[in-house]
């Protein structure tokens, strides 16, 4: 595997950087691309990431006694690898928490990890896992020796492979197997993902045993490595079948926990749903009326918490309306800009590709929908 080395900057570098993904800021750091954009890099209040593919898994390792880290990073189409040295790691132990659009799963291979989740530290050793939900927020305390792998998974992803994963019956009936991802996607369709703050303990007991734990990641990780026949398909296969791993309650004591939404947050929340609801069209002033919150401080609000302008913020739930209606209706392109408010189709087409990393036409292509 080639291999794309790079440091990490310290938060005075990078506070004049504040979106983290373009390719000529990571080439200067040996990264030909990554898929992970960083908002609010360098805020001392929050940091938002989202990744532009259906999904990232990342292998992080931490050396203390080196004081060195060791990241590969993995989609569908990219891989890198990085690391940073004892002055990048105190400046990363200075980093506030973050929040990201994703689930993501933490998985630890060996030694142990702090996570700072909410206002809790939570510490999880070999074998032991912690899924946090969309929107909560967390981070890594970089002071003991580890090795993990993160799963980031977006939800339309997860869905798909949990709806993959066909069992049949004695009479022949195809079902699909019970989750804890689908008691989140409840949730977060009952009350929001913004207002569920929800993440689950996965802690090993006394009949653990290492090897199939072992036996899944390797087949994913040789899975990564080349890009196979079939790649697509097996690696949505091994992630049902660690999650069944996990779902084991004679292998893990598994324990749901809850936070509690700030004012603040909750205020975030309800422009939130109400965006989500609007598919991201609604002006400032329907906002004001309708929350009855100044403008300003609304637009102070969402910058703080996820680096966007409130009308920046809008336009990413216009931009998700849009991928939903490519992958799941047959509308032209031009039928769904008009639907969306957008008049001019060269814009269109240009902020669709730079929160997805592809055109519209090829976003519905890897969907596989047809083309326009």
């Amino acid at each position: 595997m080639k291999k794309n080395t790079a440091q990490l900057t310290d938060s005075a570098q990078i506070a004049n950087n504040p979106v983290i993904s373009s390719e000529k800021y990571l080439q200067q750091y040996g990264i030909q691309k990554s898929y992970l954009t960083y908002h609010n890099f360098g805020s001392k209040i929050v940091e938002y990431l989202e990744i532009g593919m259906p999904y990232m898994i990342m292998y992080e390792s931490l050396d203390t006694k080196t004081g060195r880290t060791v990241s590969f990073e993995f989609t569908e189409n990219s891989k890198n690898y990085l690391y940073s040295s004892i002055h990048e790691l105190e400046k990363l132990g200075e980093r506030p928490l973050h929040t990201h659009d994703f689930y993501e799963l933490t998985v630890v291979l060996s030694g142990e990890i702090k996570i700072c989740i909410e206002n809790e530290v939570q510490t999880y050793h070999m074998g032991e896992c912690c899924l946090c939900n969309r929107n909560i927020h967390h981070k890594e305390i970089m002071d003991t020796d580890f090795e993990l792998i993160l799963f980031m998974l977006k939800e339309d992803y997860i869905k798909k492979a949990l709806e993959q994963d066909i069992l049949y019956d004695e009479n022949g009936c195809p079902y699909t197997r019970s989750s804890l991802f689908h008691m989140l996607f409840a949730k977060n369709k009952e009350i929001s993902f913004y207002t569920a703050k929800e993440y689950i303990d996965f802690r090993i007991n006394s009949s653990f045993h290492s090897d199939p734990f072992y036996a899944i990641i390797n087949a994913l990780i040789n899975e990564f490595s080349e890009y196979r026949a079939g790649r697509r398909h097996l690696l949505m296969g091994y992630i049902c079948r660690f999650i069944n791993l996990l779902e084991n309650e004679g292998i893990y004591q598994i324990q749901s926990h809850r936070a509690v939404l700030s004012k603040e947050e909750d205020l975030v929340y309800r422009i939130s749903l109400l965006l989500e609801q609007r598919h991201g069209i609604i002006n400032r002033q329907e906002l004001e009326e309708t929350l009855n919150y100044n403008g300003d401080y609304m637009n102070r609000v969402i910058k703080k918490h996820f680096g966007y302008t409130l009308s920046e913020y809008a336009r990413n739930f216009r931009m998700q309306e849009a991928a939903k209606l490519l992958s799941h209706t047959s509308l032209s392109i031009s039928e769904i800009c008009s639907r969306l408010g957008y008049s001019n189709y060269s814009f269109f087409n240009r902020i669709f590709q730079r929160r997805y990393g592809m055109p519209p036409g090829a976003y519905r292509q890897s969907c596989g929908t047809g083309s326009d």
